[in-house]
């Protein structure tokens, strides 16, 4: 019985070659390899394969059907890589929504531009449940690399408070504050609540008036007035209708890593991806900072 592919590749290197040194060559094996395998092939057909004839190895009658099956095997397979060819697997790229903005759209169209290849960037409320078989690379808020991953810093997020101007006005919030009491807070839901800037929220004190998995959604909320919120600075523009309230509570920098699972890492078109980011990164502006 015909074991595997390789089996047939075997046989169908041999028959064209007409010797076991050409078909070793073709195969990228050693001589002595090519006849161990051919030796196991027959013993487990029982039945030889090959006569040497006129300084050449030709094939008998068993080995002639299964040559007509490995050329057809062959062309499937052809055809297999050139479909695969023309349909690259694209690079999935998790991210959740800030990020997605600052750091992993403008990467992918750089990306894109730099080689061609197709990529797929997904934003989750929750990047720390994901299976693996979800994504290849993440970017992701962090205090260090997950010890099953691998990664990189490429960044940072700057914080600060802030309040829709008719909430500062009527409710200022002292620049010498120490905590929040007395004051409305939005707080952040789902993965968001565990990086380190949202878990030290709740010590500061404040009523919690509302929570979102998306600081967009807080950032809003703040801007109807409902209270103060913790955003990435990067997230809030002149038109959100916010003032920044001057404080000495802003947490320190979040840093922003992108990483891959370390058996993902190794595939061909990961580890592209990761070397070229590293540069990309590395020459972006300070602004990437998120400031």
């Amino acid at each position: 019985m015909i074991s595997d592919w390789s089996d047939l590749q075997t046989i169908l290197a041999i028959a064209t070659e007409g010797s076991l040194s050409g078909a070793a060559r073709r195969l990228g094996v050693n001589q002595s390899t090519m006849s161990r395998r051919l030796q196991a092939i027959e013993q487990n057909l029982d039945t030889a394969l090959f006569r040497l004839e006129d300084g050449r190895l030709r094939p008998t009658a068993a080995a002639e059907q299964l040559i007509e099956t490995a050329r057809q095997v062959e062309a499937l397979v052809g055809h297999a890589n050139t479909a695969l060819a023309a349909s690259p697997v694209p690079l999935r790229l998790a991210t959740c929504e800030v990020l997605s903005a600052v750091f992993a759209a403008p990467a992918l169209a750089g990306w894109r531009e730099h080689t061609g290849e197709p990529a797929e960037l997904s934003v989750y409320d929750n990047l720390f449940v994901l299976p693996a078989d979800e994504f290849d690379v993440m970017i992701t808020p962090l205090e260090s690399a997950p010890t099953e991953m691998v990664g990189r810093r490429i960044g940072r997020l700057d914080w600060d408070f802030y309040a829709a101007p008719d909430y500062a006005r009527t409710r200022p919030l002292a620049a010498d504050a120490t905590g929040l009491d007395g004051h409305d807070v939005i707080h952040a839901a789902g993965s968001l609540a565990e990086v380190a800037a949202y878990r030290r929220l709740p010590d500061l004190g404040g009523r919690p008036v509302f929570r979102s998995s998306s600081v967009v959604v807080q950032r809003d909320m703040a801007a109807t007035g409902a209270g103060i919120a913790l955003l990435p600075a990067c997230v809030v523009l002149p038109e959100h209708g916010l003032v920044r309230l001057e404080n000495r509570m802003q947490p320190p920098p979040a840093e922003v890593w992108m990483v891959a699972r370390r058996a993902t890492a190794t595939q061909p078109r990961v580890r592209r991806f990761l070397d070229w980011a590293g540069g990309h990164f590395r020459g972006a502006p300070p602004a990437r900072k998120a400031g």
